[in-house]
């Protein structure tokens, strides 16, 4: 669960009067929410907790049929991360809510392991099986698995959470899932090269200065806050403020994006740079989307029983 902290300081900042114009906020509504390859790898909040659940049960029978036990680790929040882009833009909405959701994730409390005090109090030999049969052995096998124009990825075959991943979604799973990675992040990066999302990202920078902020690139106020929160350490005080500056830097910067049409111009420039994409790909995006489309339906079912 979240700490509280967070909407104080958002309502707090609200209450200041610092928020979007009507028109603009009207404009925001219309701004699309560009993914590659149609959202493939973006899930919802729902759906990324019920998969996750559902995996975790899986784990579960797995390592009981190898005589450990083990306990459902919860989800936590996953809001943030479903809802972030890719191309790490911001609605108003979003923005006011938590900002680039830095100082959250500083001031997040790490969900207790349910396993964690069971496997303290085994042996040596007995936790080094235990992990063993949840990770896989260091010296059991593996599957390396080659992505396209990237590097070579190692799993471990012999691993509950391999099992349990393939039992849910097949055994292609893995496979495509990192090769959809790498391809999504040669999407993105394709895409930002464009243009005109240069051209929208200029348009941007100029706005924050109008502002008052002498940013050039969209990666400068993020790194500005990173920085500001490393050197506050645990100061729960200078911590407080920071998130309160972070939620003002982050509203102008939504605002911004709108005006400069940057989510448009990305939308358009995506569009562009997926046309050219092999043919090959549509394979591994029409099983990945059948393995993803069943094992939703299988998580969905089992969580109404």
């Amino acid at each position: 669960m979240r700490r509280l902290l967070w909407p104080i300081a958002a309502a707090a900042l609200l209450a200041a009067g610092c928020s979007s114009a009507p028109d603009r906020e009207a404009a925001a509504e219309k701004v699309p929410d560009p993914r590659p390859m149609g959202g493939v790898l973006h899930y919802t909040e729902a759906d990324a907790a019920a998969l996750h659940r559902a995996e975790e049960r899986k784990v579960r029978e797995c390592m009981a049929n190898r005589g450990f036990d083990y306990s459902v680790v919860p989800a936590g929040a996953v809001e943030r991360s479903t809802a972030k882009s890719p191309y790490g833009l911001l609605t108003p909405d979003l923005a006011a809510q938590d900002g680039y959701g830095l100082t959250v994730e500083r001031l997040k409390e790490t969900p207790a392991d349910p396993n964690a005090r069971r496997v303290s109090a085994l042996g040596e030999d007995e936790r080094l099986a235990w992990e063993a049969a949840l990770k896989g052995a260091a010296d059991g096998p593996r599957e390396e698995i080659e992505i396209p124009d990237g590097p070579t990825v190692s799993v471990p075959t012999d691993a509950c959470v391999t099992a349990a991943r393939q039992a849910l979604y097949g055994t292609s799973w893995d496979r495509n899932e990192y090769t959809l990675q790498a391809l999504r992040n040669t999407i993105v990066q394709d895409t930002l090269d464009r243009a005109p999302v240069k051209s929208a990202e200029r348009k941007w920078a100029a706005c924050m200065r109008d502002k008052g902020f002498a940013y050039a690139h969209r990666e400068d106020p993020l790194k500005e806050l990173r920085k500001r929160l490393d050197a506050a350490g645990s100061d729960e005080v200078v911590l407080r403020a920071t998130g309160r500056e972070e939620l003002r830097i982050a509203g102008q910067d939504a605002d911004c994006q709108v005006e400069a049409g940057l989510a448009e111009r990305i939308a358009g420039a995506q569009k562009q740079v997926e046309k050219a994409l092999p043919a090959a790909r549509t394979s591994v995006l029409n099983d990945f989307r059948a393995a993803r489309r069943a094992a939703l339906e299988r998580a969905q079912a089992r969580g109404s029983t």
